[in-house]
């Protein structure tokens, strides 16, 4: 990184923080909460319309429109911060906004799913970028401050979605969140400030000759894997609290304490990590995850036990998005950490396929039971740990070793 002698650690980085923060907010805060509109949606504009697996892929879209535009990131870096910032502020904003306008499931595709999706990505993309040119010593407390916005985002979002679609009907609700999102975002985009100079050619950030390396590759395999069993029970669980006879601001109450507690975890775990272990860390939490949502949500059918498993669940649930990173740059070294996160990103889209293969699950479960669904949720969990535990056993033989 050019400048390495002078990185404040510090200063201004600190205000770039906090344009993290609000980006994460609001990208996924929102992404977060589809399952509270999938579930209005369903009893209302789509009724009869639209299948729960064609609701699922509509925030699996978004999700995956926001991994999949990694590789283009050196050629909009061109652009200049600033710029790509601002064109993912009204592409993300407009996709918001258009969807209040739809009343066909592939309207909502097109604005909610492939227009946000790529507006977030932009967004992403930037404040990934930025960050990292202001720490060095205290890049953890900065990024951790930068994603905890993802958590209180949800948090805030999910009862004031649940409210305005009550009070004004689903347009007007993502009409002011729409608005309200345009706004936070373009503070964020003012304020926001490279030290780098813009590159001046394009480089492919992605070396398929890592994909050789079998520990990298079953990372990559793990993770994705595992990250279908977060994003399932999120959009699930507004639809299942409704079928046990819990109301919606119930329902988006779950989702808010899984948002918030998705933030503490994520600060709590990733102290806890550089003590035991990231790797270790990330195995026990991946494990924990998928036995919580075989054995507690599988029984959770009253208000009370769906809270404990909100609390518990969203405690482990999100601990990649704090410590891949880290890890990734131990499976193949900081010299290839930029590329082995562009190829990671790619492989996660995957991951989005999670609530859709949950939906198919349900559909073809006797009654339309939900306990394939609890079940696939956790199984992807464990089955992600277990692959982690080989990486593990390859790179120290030992089970019990701090990695």
């Amino acid at each position: 990184m050019e400048y390495s002698d002078d990185i404040p650690n510090g200063g201004y980085g600190w205000v770039v923080a906090i344009c993290g923060f609000l980006s994460n907010f609001v990208m996924f805060g929102f992404a977060s909460i589809w399952g509270v509109f999938s579930a209005a949606f369903a009893s209302s504009t789509l009724e009869g319309k639209a299948t729960t697996l064609e609701l699922m892929g509509i925030g699996s879209v978004a999700i995956a429109g926001l991994n999949l535009m990694t590789p283009l990131s050196p050629l909009l870096a061109m652009l200049g911060a600033r710029a790509v910032m601002l064109i993912g502020t009204v592409l993300l904003s407009l996709g918001i906004i258009l969807t209040s306008f739809g009343y066909e499931v592939w309207h909502i595709y097109l604005s909610q799913g492939v227009l946000f999706g790529v507006g977030a990505s932009l967004v992403y993309m930037t404040v990934v970028a930025v960050i990292p040119q202001y720490f060095s010593t205290r890049r953890g407390i900065a990024m951790g401050i930068s994603s905890a916005g993802t958590g209180i985002g949800g948090l805030a979002l999910s009862p004031m979605a649940n409210s305005l679609i009550e009070k004004y009907g689903i347009p007007w609700a993502y009409r002011i969140i729409g608005l309200m999102s345009f706004g936070i975002l373009l503070i964020s985009t003012c304020l926001i400030r490279t030290r780098q100079p813009r590159p001046t050619s394009f480089k492919f950030p992605i070396q398929f000759s890592m994909l050789k390396d079998l520990d990298f590759v079953l990372w990559l395999l793990g993770a994705a894997v595992a990250l279908m069993g977060y994003f399932t029970p999120l959009f699930y669980i507004p639809k299942y609290g409704l079928s046990i006879g819990l109301t919606r601001s119930q329902c988006s109450n779950l989702i808010a304490i899984c948002c918030a507690m998705n933030a503490a975890g994520r600060l709590i775990l990733g102290y806890v990590a550089d003590r035991i272990g990231r790797l270790n860390m990330y195995i026990a939490s991946n494990l924990l995850a998928g036995l919580l949502c075989c054995l507690l949500w599988r029984y959770a059918t009253t208000y009370d036990t769906m809270i404990a498993f909100s609390v518990t669940w969203g405690l482990v649930c999100g601990t990649y998005f704090a410590l891949a990173p880290p890890i990734t740059a131990y499976i193949v070294g900081m010299e290839k950490l930029s590329s082995g996160l562009s190829i990671l990103f790619l492989v996660s889209a995957a991951s989005c396929t999670g609530p859709v293969i949950g939906a198919a699950i349900e559909q073809s479960t006797p009654g339309n039971g939900y306990i394939g669904v609890q079940m696939f949720s956790g199984v992807v969990y464990i089955f992600g740990g277990l692959l982690f535990i080989i990486i593990k056993m390859r790179k120290t033989g030992s089970i019990l070793s701090i990695l």
